[in-house]
């Protein structure tokens, strides 16, 4: 039965209203937030925020607000007007795409396809686009295993099987890179944040994280890193519509006005006095660090640079994300950087500068990163292909590939 639009048509109207009433006390909050950002210790010392910052990390945590580090040497406020045009250098990006586990079919697989493209712009262009699509079958193939001890396996579900293809698309990228002529600086480009919360809590036992994060994507990370002593590489994620909220989160930590937060903490405090009691909300609630910089940067600039306080992130070494916001003059766009890009000054203006241009080409984004995604996207038509590969050539083994039910009954409609 199709969606009933008559019924959802005034539920849209009163959505609609509800949004306007709240516009005015949005741009109140934004404008307090301004304040702030331009003025962060007008309220406290710069010691006191140091210490309000550590207090929202682990184990303590007695401010709940995961928050961005203080920019180092920087104004929270600094803009950076975008840098010269950049003539000749290369970009290299990388995405990927999978076909899922099909609990409901014979043959137990999933597909990941890693793509991307190698463009050089100057007086010797080039380009080169590539895929590599890797099947995982065998059973061992379908589980992470405990080194230590064979009996702990864990399945790949989906949300690892995602871990996964972030792995294979860092690997692709790193050996990409490897491959491009010295001197020349080259951006390389992921899509998405670079920071794997996943491995932050108990879901997964400690031998996954160790396999899929240190030993898969920091590694890849550790040679794209060896390969920046020898030519500038300005390796970085780019996240389009950001909902990120550490720069905002900061500055509640300098708004607040109780004495002595960081060591008592948020739940006694403000927690108990039930919502919409915290005075932090005056600068923070419902804002993202995007809304915060689109007031602030002007098209082609950039903020300051943002180290993440996320507790994962003690972990990556010389990797430890950085993070800045770039006004590219379609949105505000979040890039995310390994810590040893972050701190060479000339590696950074080159990054801002080729990221405008490659959003010039783009128009609005990266044009890199677009061409990744084709060559990387398994669609709907490339599953269907696949799968009859896979049934033919099944039943040439003598294998005919049985369905459940369930499967069967989605194929034929009994009304």
């Amino acid at each position: 039965m199709a969606l009933d639009l008559g019924k959802s048509a005034p539920q849209i109207e009163k959505m609609a209203e509800s949004l306007k009433a709240r516009v005015g006390e949005r741009q109140r909050r934004l404008d307090a937030a301004l304040r702030q950002l331009h003025d962060p210790l007008g309220n406290v010392t710069f010691e006191v925020l140091q210490k309000r910052i550590r207090a929202s990390l682990p184990p303590r945590r007695k401010i709940t607000w995961a928050m961005a580090s203080l920019p180092d040497g920087e104004a929270l406020d600094a803009v950076y007007r975008a840098p010269a045009h950049v003539k000749e250098y290369a970009v290299v990006a990388t995405d990927g795409s999978q076909i899922e586990p099909d609990r409901h079919g014979e043959a137990r697989y999933f597909l990941l396809n890693s793509g991307g493209i190698y463009v050089r712009y100057g007086p010797k262009p080039e380009a080169e686009i590539f895929s590599t699509p890797s099947l995982f079958a065998k059973p061992e193939e379908m589980v992470i295993t405990d080194p230590e001890d064979s009996f702990k396996q864990q399945q790949i579900d989906e949300t690892l099987l995602g871990e996964l293809r972030m792995v294979m698309e860092a690997e692709a990228l790193a050996v990409r890179v490897g491959k491009i002529a010295p001197g020349l600086p080259v951006l390389a480009l992921l899509d998405g944040t670079l920071i794997r919360f996943v491995y932050s809590g108990s879901r997964y036992d400690d031998f996954v994280r160790k396999k899929l994060l240190e030993h898969g994507l920091l590694q890849a990370f550790d040679r794209l890193y060896a390969m920046s002593e020898s030519r500038r590489v300005a390796f970085a994620s780019y996240i389009s519509k950001p909902g990120s909220h550490e720069v905002v989160n900061l500055l509640r930590a300098a708004h607040c006005p109780h004495a002595g937060v960081e060591e008592a903490g948020c739940a006694v405090l403000c927690a108990k006095t039930g919502p919409g009691k915290m005075e932090c909300d005056d600068v923070a609630k419902g804002l993202t660090d995007a809304d915060l910089f689109s007031e602030l940067l002007d098209v082609g600039e950039r903020s300051a640079l943002f180290p993440t306080q996320a507790p994962i992130v003690h972990l990556y070494g010389p990797h430890a994300v950085w993070s800045c916001y770039v006004n590219t003059g379609d949105e505000i766009a979040r890039l995310e950087m390994p810590a040893w890009v972050a701190r060479d000054v000339k590696t950074v203006d080159f990054m801002h500068a080729a990221i405008l241009d490659q959003c010039k080409k783009g128009r609005g984004y990266p044009l890199a990163l677009q061409e990744a995604h084709e060559a990387a996207v398994v669609t709907i038509g490339d599953k269907q292909n696949f799968q009859r590969v896979l049934d033919s050539t099944l039943v040439a083994h003598g294998m005919g590939r049985g369905t459940s039910a369930k499967a069967r009954s989605k194929r034929v409609r009994a009304v």
